[in-house]
């Protein structure tokens, strides 16, 4: 197709897209065999795409993000196809990339002729096993933990994220709209920032650690509780109701964004709730002594059973994989994994 060809060109050789060719493209990517032919000219030429400035690539899905804007644009011009139609396009979309356990999250519901909170309100659920990249109406963006959901919306002067589980957020800076993320335990107030926050129901501790900027803590009921200064992580229990500030480092606090986990000095039973979210299994530890065990791992491409076939040789366990079982509703358990003490 020769309109094709001469789009990659445009990539490649950092002349910018024309909205006609954005159009182009997605007409184009209609098909499995053409997503898997457009799949291959960008491995084919990524090096030069990448670096392109009109872009701004930081990774391969900031290029289908910026296809779908413009492509939701225009469909919202001419009206010709749904909002669940555009969905099943970009998660079609998304399918394509190299990176695992990655999926793009853009979607939100646009209505001009009336304005309401519903007008930039979203909802971005992570898949078990993935981190989802989510593209806010703001113009924030960040990255949802696996098994996590977040839900967004925009009304009365105010950005407000509903979260359960973890994610990391890009802040856009907008000083008349403050940016409240809101969980079980806490919440975090910020104008535009960088930060991390952890925050699963099930979990007696819950954390938000800032990269950049400033953020201001609060209670759920608005009380202040603390400024928290790049660099520093705020921890919270439910058992004792209280909270702790300390330093922490972004690669331990961040590295997830990236597909890796890191474990500093953590206990085996901190460990294993980690390996739970990373690996989406269950982790029992069946005696308790083995719980306070120091574990230090950096785990990126890893299989499971050679993280714990490793955890084997250093520390004094042994265990068992329990493979998934059917439930009465006629769905399956996770994986479940039982570590014991070997001597």
């Amino acid at each position: 197709m020769i309109q094709f060809d001469q789009i990659i060109e445009k990539l490649r050789t950092r002349v910018s897209l024309s909205e006609d060719d954005y159009q182009l493209l997605y007409n184009y990517l209609q098909t499995e065999e053409h997503e898997q032919a457009f799949k291959k000219e960008l491995e084919n030429h990524w090096d030069e795409v990448s670096s392109r400035d009109d872009l701004v690539l930081n990774e391969p899905d900031e290029l289908y993000y910026k296809i779908f804007y413009k492509a939701q644009e225009l469909e919202r011009k001419t009206k010709r196809r749904s909002i669940r139609n555009i969905g099943q396009w970009v998660q079609r979309i998304a399918a394509i990339l190299l990176i695992p356990l990655m999926v793009v999250a853009a979607l939100y519901y646009f209505n001009q002729e009336s304005p309401s909170m519903a007008q930039n309100s979203i909802t971005v659920e992570s898949p078990q096993n993935s981190r989802t990249r989510f593209f806010l109406p703001d113009g924030s963006s960040g990255w949802l933990q696996a098994g996590s959901v977040l839900q967004y919306a925009q009304a009365d002067g105010l950005r407000a994220v509903d979260l359960m589980g973890g994610a990391f957020f890009e802040v856009a800076k907008d000083a008349n709209h403050p940016f409240v993320v809101s969980t079980h335990s806490f919440k975090v107030k910020v104008l535009g920032t960088r930060f991390n926050v952890e925050a699963y129901e099930n979990d007696d501790i819950s954390s938000v650690f800032l990269e950049e900027g400033s953020v201001e803590m609060l209670g759920n009921n608005n009380e202040h509780q603390a400024v928290l200064q790049p660099g520093q992580e705020y921890t919270y229990s439910s058992v004792d109701n209280a909270f702790n500030i300390a330093q922490a480092t972004a690669e331990e606090q961040l590295s997830w964004t990236k597909g890796i986990l890191v474990l500093k000095n953590k206990s085996l039973l901190d460990a294993a709730k980690e390996l739970e979210t990373f690996y989406n299994v269950d982790i029992e530890i069946a005696d308790k002594e083995l719980e306070s065990l120091p574990v230090y791992a950096k785990i990126e491409n890893e299989r499971l059973e050679e993280v714990l076939e490793i955890t084997k040789l250093i520390l004094p366990i042994r265990y068992k994989i329990e493979h998934p079982k059917r439930l009465k509703d006629g769905s399956f358990s996770k994986r479940k994994v039982v570590i014991s003490s070997n001597q």
